[in-house]
């Protein structure tokens, strides 16, 4: 996966985050990662973690799956539609 599929999962993923408040964990240094967890009220929904001393390569696309089967979807407010002009009745 390239790194402007890997940016656009990362917006969805952080965009469902911010509307149903829930806190994504780092943990290690940056550009170092060893984990990160995605947490709902003292619960972790899905993680993903380094098992071999290289940093870690986040699966957004599989954090995304993974909230969306727990049931949190949504955070893309898309584009707001331009209203249709009002036609006058003569």
């Amino acid at each position: 996966m390239d790194a402007a599929q890997k940016k656009v999962f990362y917006n969805r993923v952080r965009r469902i985050c911010t509307l149903h408040d829930i806190e994504i964990r780092y943990q290690g240094a940056p550009k170092n990662w060893r984990s990160v967890e995605l947490v709902k009220d003292g619960d972790v929904l899905c993680s993903d973690s380094a098992t071999d001393f290289r940093p870690l390569d986040i699966d957004w696309e599989r954090l995304l799956n993974e909230i969306k089967e727990v049931g949190f979807v949504g955070g893309n407010p898309g584009r707001p539609k331009k209203p249709k002009p009002i036609e006058e009745v003569a």
